[in-house]
């Protein structure tokens, strides 16, 4: 069957995705899916890429990185003595990507999309074109990376008809800002789309190493790269570097064990010490955005969303900072490193059978016409939920049939599709299923339920309160425990279940994004339950604790976690349950079962809900 291919040659890391009749998906490219963007000279002569270089035991010169970055630039590369072009760099890495998702699919691609800054203008883009051609590849879509990560968003969260979103890409190297609206045949660039050439993950690394090596007195900086020892460790202090920049994302603190040649030396950082070394960077490139939507005529108020794209959108203060401009949905895909490939991939399926719709320039700045996405809601049965209490939560009982809607799986990679159906066809994974967004979602329904009435109280016309506990939707769902007396928010498909193992069967995740507006001043548990007896509690104090006050956070809970507690996956009807005593104020949005989410090195540990 033919298939197309998406492929994002990103400054730091490269990844492809295919998509084909059954969806799209990531091609493992390696164990964390997509490969570094390096290039290797081999003493043999040999020039290696992608993970092989990452492997390579020998000189740090001869070992290329971020030259993305120098694509344009005549000044050749030199690696271990050979000079190549920055296009022909890319062009190696192409080639390796598309031998390797040759091999995967059994045949080549019958479309392959290429992706690129929507900042680079003619010059740039033309030497890009010449990556495919030093490869050996004919017949090649470029699209900007901007749209490739709108595309892919608007297949896991639709967006109407003249909506307008901002893009927010930040990857390992460069910032590209972009406004798009949707149109019925494609969409619309408005304004200016805006970059930073060198504003990424890489400078987040390099404010790291300035910070460690300040602490350390310069010792990094009289580390001579022509030394081969000191060459080496100056290389070990990079990767330190890079893996703290992750771990910060989700602890409040990381210790590293630093060794130089004078001897090793350990030093802790924590993640308010980090977002102060990294806030200049950030802060400069939200004022592109800024200045991107001011450029279309739009305010804040008139975007839908902003959409985060590219690794390093996880990191806490990038998310932070977006919002704080725009008061605006920050909406980031499951896995915002893969954005860009999947949404490439998407629009190359669509050019298996006709040309794919093209984005135009505005020719003149678009009017402020402010709109709000609605999620349309299915009407259910109008049919209460029998509760009981039992210790440190409450089990919900339900009655009525199951209905199937999944099945399994043997690949576990990031995919996905427009299907609603959960089945899984054609070796791709089952769709995410949305809970609930800024309202509810499908046949599920919100309900408070406390001492005062635990048999639930349903969130009609955006609201609920009892004396222990209040909610409201529209903008999200914030719920507010005002005492110490016990009281819990779930979304519940009333008196049917729900078969949902092949999320639990193929490392699915419940995830949801949360902005804690006041803290957890007690205890609290998130829970997913079924037809009686069926159940599971988790304890959520110490994450519901550890998490920032006042900007969005992500959360990725492992469904193995549930399971192991009790829950039976094919008989689900409460796919979200969040028990509070004690104040606790947040907001919850775009709460959804994702397969293939727990192994996601930000899914939080079992061990860790106990």
């Amino acid at each position: 069957m033919s298939y197309a291919m998406g492929i994002d040659l990103g400054t730091t890391f490269t990844s492809a995705a295919v998509g084909d009749a059954a969806g799209t998906r990531m091609v493992p490219l390696s164990r964390d899916i997509v490969v570094p963007s390096l290039a290797y000279h081999a003493p043999d002569g040999t020039l290696l890429t992608g993970a092989a270089a990452a492997g390579a035991d020998g000189d740090p010169a001869r070992l290329g990185r971020g030259f993305k970055r120098r694509l344009g630039d005549p000044t050749p590369l030199v690696l271990g003595g050979a000079t190549y072009s920055p296009s022909a760099l890319m062009a190696a890495q192409l080639r390796a990507v598309l031998d390797q998702v040759r091999a995967h699919m059994g045949g080549p691609p019958g479309s392959i999309v290429l992706t690129c800054p929507a900042i680079w203008g003619p010059y740039r883009r033309e030497q890009f074109a010449e990556v495919p051609r030093l490869a050996g590849v004919e017949n090649v879509q470029v699209i900007t990376e901007p749209e490739a990560a709108a595309t892919h968003y608007s297949r896991e969260r639709a967006l109407g008809e003249g909506e307008v979103v901002a893009v927010f890409d930040l990857g390992g190297g460069t910032l590209d800002t972009t406004v798009l609206r949707m149109r019925r045949d494609g969409m619309e660039i408005l304004g200016t789309p805006e970059g930073v050439e060198h504003l990424g993950g890489m400078d987040f690394d390099d404010a790291l190493l300035a910070h460690f090596d300040e602490r350390l007195d310069g010792a990094i900086t009289r580390l001579d790269p022509a030394d081969p020892a000191a060459a080496a460790a100056l290389a070990q202090i990079r990767a330190q570097c890079v893996r703290a920049k992750i771990d910060l994302s989700t602890e409040p603190d990381v210790t590293l064990n630093v060794a130089l040649p004078s001897g090793a030396r350990e030093l802790t950082i924590t993640r308010r010490e980090f977002n102060a070394a990294i806030r200049p960077s950030v802060e400069v490139a939200v004022d592109a955005l800024r200045r991107t939507v001011a450029s279309a005529g739009l305010r804040g108020e008139d975007l839908s969303a902003v959409l985060l794209a590219g690794g390093s959108s996880r990191v806490p203060l990038v998310t932070q900072l977006v919002f704080e401009q725009f008061d605006k949905p920050v909406r980031m895909a499951h896995h915002p490193k893969f954005t860009v490939a999947l949404g490439a991939a998407t629009i190359g399926t669509r050019a298996l059978t006709a040309p794919p719709p093209r984005p135009v320039q505005a020719v003149e700045p678009a009017r402020s016409e402010p709109k709000r996405r609605r999620w349309l809601v299915p009407a259910v049965a109008a049919a209460a939920a029998v509760v009981t209490a039992v210790v440190g939560g409450v089990l919900l009982f339900s009655s009525g049939p199951d209905v199937n809607t999944a099945a399994s799986t043997k690949t576990p990679v990031p995919e996905s599709s427009t299907s609603d159906a959960s089945a899984v066809q054609g070796g791709r994974l089952p769709d995410p299923l949305l809970v609930f967004d800024d309202d509810t979602a499908g046949p599920y329904r919100a309900f408070i339920s406390s001492q005062e009435k635990w048999d639930g109280t349903e969130v009609i016309a955006h609201s609920a309160a009892h004396a222990a506990i209040s909610a409201t939707t529209g903008d999200g769902l914030r719920v507010n425990w005002t005492s110490d007396d016990p009281a819990q928010i779930y979304l519940q498909t009333g008196n049917n279940t729900r078969d949902l193992s092949s999320y639990a069967a193929n490392d699915g995740a419940l995830v949801f994004d949360v902005v804690v507006n006041q803290p957890l001043s007690g205890s609290a548990s998130v829970a997913t339950h079924c037809g009686y007896p069926c159940g599971a509690e988790l304890d959520a104090t110490g994450l519901f604790r550890g998490l920032p006050v006042g900007s969005p956070a992500k959360v990725t809970i492992p469904l193995s976690c549930f399971t192991e507690k009790g829950l039976d996956p094919k008989r689900v009807n409460t796919p979200f349950l969040v028990y509070a005593q004690g104040p606790f104020d947040a907001t919850f949005r775009n709460i959804t079962w994702v397969a293939g989410a727990a192994t996601s090195p930000e899914a939080t540990p079992c061990s860790a809900l106990s």
